[in-house]
């Protein structure tokens, strides 16, 4: 009888969907996902915006995961209606996507992230600091300073344009300059991302900090 109800409370939940949508978007504010689901609801579809899932880096700005076995064609038509009517014209479809995303049966994963001379690395470390430092930017805005010396700090993080804007948990902001560059590796010159403190920077993010790509 229990696992009755839980098969029917499943089922009032999904409602006439065949599969639950999942949305990932880390770069979105709570208006901008209130607008994006608005526009799910306007197809009758509901949507939960997953946490703490990291999208690969190959994934374009719009893709929509799900089974190899997925065949609910009319479904599928509704979510990209959806994103048409939200500004997402061109939508990839992976039938099966690796790092344990969303393309198991019964689930579809909708990802929308940034260009990707936009996106941000999740790992910068110190280039002329010392001690040595590493600032990690997770995809949900969030970002933790280590030394490995003295406490960690943390705080949340958005971009304008060329600056990225560090907001400690205080409420302390530091700005640093972004630009994609290059430097010279024992591969030769490789592409980069680099922050550098803007002048009067003060304390730990008195640094430039760097990842470089070596692929």
């Amino acid at each position: 009888m229990k696992d009755l109800l839980l098969f029917i409370g499943i089922f009032v939940l999904a409602g006439c969907q065949s599969a639950r949508i999942h949305i990932v978007a880390p770069s979105f504010d709570k208006q901008q996902k209130q607008q994006l689901a608005q526009h799910f609801a306007d197809q009758n579809l509901k949507v939960n915006f997953a946490q703490g899932v990291l999208a690969p880096s190959e994934f374009n700005e719009a893709s929509i995961t799900m089974s190899p076995t997925f065949a609910d064609f009319k479904l599928l038509g509704l979510v990209k209606d959806a994103l048409r009517s939200a500004g997402y014209y061109k939508v990839d479809e992976l039938r099966f996507a690796q790092q344990q995303q969303f393309y198991y049966e019964g689930h579809i994963g909708v990802y929308l992230l940034l260009p990707k001379e936009q996106r941000l690395p999740l790992y910068v470390e110190s280039e002329d600091c010392t001690p040595y430092r590493t600032l990690m930017l997770t995809p949900e805005g969030r970002w933790q300073l280590d030394d490995f010396v003295s406490k960690p700090l943390a705080g949340t993080w958005r971009r304008q344009g060329d600056r990225v804007v560090l907001t400690s948990d205080s409420g302390v902001d530091t700005h640093l300059h972004y630009e994609r560059t290059t430097r010279i590796t024992y591969r030769g010159e490789r592409p980069a991302h680099v922050l550098k403190a803007l002048p009067g920077t003060q304390g730990a993010f008195k640094c430039t900090f760097v990842a470089i790509n070596m692929n």
